[in-house]
């Protein structure tokens, strides 16, 4: 910069500065000059320090509410430790509201810190994912649907998958069009089923479905044994002609292709169906359903569900002001039942007292009831 052109721009901010003072001193009718007590820091940058370490109060600069001189300056609040106007709006952080809190990357890992903690999973913030797993993830996000379908997940093994859903359930819930693209081959990801509202729901008749499909595998099995036997038929041929040894490592080299059943399934800020409870798989040992937007018929889990270990029903509003009808359907709960229960989770509203005596009732040992 030249010597000129720098000496020009100290005048104007000498002069703003100056004109600043001037109109100050006007609206407080002062004919003081500049003293050494003024809350101004002359020789510090003119960028508030404070606008690095912004709280959500910090809306209370533009409160319009609050009764000001039209000039917007009101000389009896105390003035900044830093000289120059407020921040711009761009700069502070916008209140958020309670649903808002909902779709945040911390109030998700505190949805499914319990069930995570029963699957001895840890994903935080700072977790260093596995090298597999980051290279799958850009792959999930930016493919198209048609090129996930048939170039990347022919190749993408169960286990790859349930870890790329357990991050993304966190950090960024995945669409349902590619959420369901995962679970399309097996109907879960390696015994797993996580599904994230609030953009995201499960059909009514998702586990009928399921269900159905063991048809269909049973299909595909008998068919593999038909190729099978053609396939030892090829092989003795061969074995008679001199050129084939070894027929029987196929057997037990061979990857097993066999689905897990399903064991977990989690719903979080999402709606669940009559027919979807009904229509739970008896194998589900871990059952989350957090912040769920509407009552569920819960007297028809034990039912459906008799095998769980870890039950969490967390910040659910229909059960801190239950209604009628949810006050029934808890009463009517057959807690014995769940023989095998060992965690309930119960967090953010309190439980009743004689609701904690029907569930321990009968028991040896009382379940670890979390809140």
């Amino acid at each position: 910069m030249k010597p000129g052109k720098q000496n020009s721009v100290t005048e104007l901010l000498q002069r703003k500065r100056g004109e600043q003072f001037r109109h100050q001193q006007n609206l407080l009718k002062s004919r003081s000059h500049i003293s050494s007590s003024s809350p101004f820091i002359r020789n510090k940058p003119t960028l508030p320090v404070s606008l690095a370490f912004l709280s959500l109060d910090d809306e209370t600069l533009y409160n319009t509410s609050s009764k000001t001189s039209p000039t917007g300056y009101d000389p009896t609040e105390r003035q900044s430790e830093c000289s120059g106007p407020v921040p711009p709006r761009s700069w502070i952080q916008a209140q958020l509201t309670k649903q808002d809190v909902y779709l945040t990357v911390a109030w998700r890992a505190e949805a499914l810190s319990l069930l995570y903690s029963q699957l001895d999973v840890r994903i935080t913030e700072d977790k260093i994912l596995p090298l597999s797993v980051l290279c799958l993830l850009p792959l999930i996000a930016g493919c198209t649907i048609s090129e996930l379908r048939n170039d990347v997940l022919p190749f993408i093994p169960q286990h790859l998958r349930k870890q790329a859903v357990r991050y993304t359930a966190v950090q960024k819930p995945l669409s349902g069009s590619r959420l369901w693209l995962l679970y399309e081959e097996d109907g879960h990801s390696d015994g797993e089923l996580f599904v994230m509202g609030p953009h995201v729901t499960i059909r009514d008749d998702y586990f009928i479905r399921l269900n159905q499909g063991d048809g269909n595998e049973l299909v595909s099995e008998l068919q593999d044994s038909e190729r099978k036997d053609l396939g030892r038929g090829s092989h003795e041929e061969c074995k008679e002609n001199g050129g084939g040894e070894g027929e029987e490592t196929d057997d037990w080299e061979a990857d097993d292709s066999s689905s897990k059943l399903l064991t977990t399934f989690a719903a979080v800020s999402t709606k669940l169906s009559l027919s979807t409870i009904l229509t739970l798989p008896p194998t589900i040992t871990h059952l989350a359903l957090v912040h769920l937007s509407a009552p569920i018929a819960m007297h028809r889990v034990p039912q459906t569900c008799p095998l769980l270990v870890f039950l969490d029903l967390s910040f659910n509003e229909w059960l801190g002001s239950p209604t009628i009808e949810t006050e029934k359907s808890l009463a009517r709960v057959d807690w014995s039942r769940w023989s095998q229960l060992q965690t309930l989770g119960w967090r953010h509203y309190p439980m009743p007292d004689t609701l904690r005596v029907s569930i321990n009732r009968g028991r040896w040992d009382d379940i670890t009831i979390i809140q």
